[in-house]
């Protein structure tokens, strides 16, 4: 499915995780495809895939909420990651040339992938100036909950951000909890406390990046592509012993996150 609206064309794959699968400015691919050559070509390492109802890597795949164990698919090595919907079809709901929605159930049935009743919808629309994403959590029940985007940048000519604040990682690249000063990269970390939001240039394309969401994991050691990825809350969040990094959706409550992808001519 494609949406245009001036140089802008966002190519959306609902039958692959609801994701973006490649954005074009001038006809230019911004966005790692589908078809990409690179060693590992799997779900999690191409478009713009949408992440819930939790993000990053979550320990184990288990959680402890309301004095109850839980668990989810482990789905990267010994860990689950990126939520319960990136490998899954979504439905559209409805669509014109610019703009469509889409919605998915956060559970496939089993109830092996998420314990909670709920429903997940990205919303896609695309300006002349512009690409939003939404994503809203519509639930059923009281659970804990994270959103999030997962770009998948060709390589970057040049990238700019800045960050007050990183999350420490233990030997196994899952977050503690504890905060430390940014380092110098590569990254694939969490940051908060946003200084300067993301900007980038590909091959003379200019793209700025800003979200509702606090929370920003980069990740650049890979030599062909750069994650610039928005979310909610920091991979892990459901085990971390502070409360401050952990948002709960109410029972019949829609939470949501905007992600906004500006585009044009680099200077």
């Amino acid at each position: 499915m494609l949406l245009r609206a001036g140089n802008i064309c966002a190519e959306v794959a609902p039958t692959d995780g609801g994701r973006i699968a490649q954005i074009f400015y001038n006809n230019q691919e911004l966005l790692i495809g589908r078809a990409h050559k690179e060693p590992v070509n799997t779900p999690l390492t191409w478009g713009c895939y949408p992440m819930a109802p939790f993000a990053g890597r979550l320990a184990h795949g288990t959680f402890s909420w309301n004095e109850n164990r839980y668990s989810t698919l482990q789905s990267y090595g010994q860990h689950a990651i990126h939520g319960t919907v990136v490998t899954r079809p979504w439905e559209i709901t409805e669509h014109s040339d610019t703009h469509v929605t889409m919605s998915i159930t956060l559970d496939d049935g089993s109830h092996a992938l998420w314990p909670f009743a709920g429903t997940c919808e990205h919303s896609v629309h695309v300006t002349p100036e512009e690409v939003k994403c939404v994503l809203t959590i519509h639930s059923r029940e009281r659970f804990p909950y994270q959103l999030g985007w997962h770009p998948c940048w060709k390589k970057p000519d040049s990238a700019h951000f800045a960050f007050g604040s990183m999350f420490e990682k233990d030997v196994d690249h899952i977050v503690t909890g504890r905060m430390v000063t940014p380092t110098t990269g590569p990254w694939d970390d969490c940051f908060t406390d946003v200084i300067a939001e993301p900007t980038l240039v590909i091959n003379d394309v200019a793209i700025s990046l800003t979200s509702t969401a606090e929370y920003w994991v980069i990740y650049d050691e890979l030599t062909h592509a750069t994650c610039i990825e928005p979310q909610t809350g920091p991979p892990n969040a459901f085990n971390l012993i502070s409360e401050n990094f952990l948002d709960v959706v109410q029972p019949n409550q829609a939470v949501r996150a905007e992600f906004t992808i500006r585009l044009g001519p680099s200077i």
